[in-house]
């Protein structure tokens, strides 16, 4: 019984980390080709890398994640649940973008839902990492900082190469709609998941 609830937690850990490689990928390695294939200017694309300042600087707000929530539903659950489901909201509105119209304004728009997309991840990873802090024993940490490592990388890739083959076979409405049930997919563990209580 025990030897299952680490599987759960290590798995759990690693849906959650899957979730923020897949933005982080999809702005540093995908969105550079597909705005470059619609035409956009590359000193606008040049900006893409403004996108990752939102996770240098995310000790900004870490301390209020990490004091408030819900000790009822769970300390880390109640942020971590929000999150998942406005980055689903936000790859859903990406869906209904025309890519046709990027070279015109629209790129604009695109990279204000890309960088509310990357803020959810950011703030997302402050919270699983004190999930994780709270739920493993040291004994299990070694282990898990691998899977956090091996799921982060995952999304990457996910979200950097394969979004890009996806979108080829798919268009871009459908690309979008199924990488938001991707992200609900490895919200399940994090629903069914009951987070222990922090000691105080």
């Amino acid at each position: 019984m025990q030897e299952r609830s680490v599987v759960f937690k290590l798995s759990l850990l690693a849906c959650l980390y899957f979730s923020q490689g897949l933005p982080f990928g999809f702005f540093s390695h995908a969105v550079p080709a597909l705005l470059r294939s619609y035409g956009v200017d590359l000193q606008v694309i040049g900006l893409v890398s403004l996108l990752a300042l939102l996770w240098s600087l995310k000790f900004l707000w870490s301390p209020w994640v990490d004091r408030y929530g819900s000790r009822r539903f769970g300390q880390r659950k109640s942020w971590i649940i929000p999150l998942q489901f406005g980055a689903m909201l936000v790859l859903l509105a990406l869906s209904q973008l025309d890519p046709e119209q990027l070279r015109n304004g629209t790129w604009l728009y695109f990279f204000l839902l890309l960088a509310l997309a990357n803020l959810l991840a950011a703030t997302q990873d402050i919270a699983t990492d004190g999930l994780a802090v709270q739920s493993l024993h040291p004994r299990e940490r070694g282990l898990a900082n691998g899977i956090q490592v091996g799921g982060y990388r995952v999304g990457m890739v996910f979200g950097g190469g394969l979004v890009l083959v996806i979108l080829d076979r798919l268009g871009w409405q459908h690309c979008f709609e199924l990488l938001a049930f991707v992200l609900l997919l490895a919200t399940i563990p994090v629903l069914l998941d009951r987070e222990p209580v922090a000691a105080t």
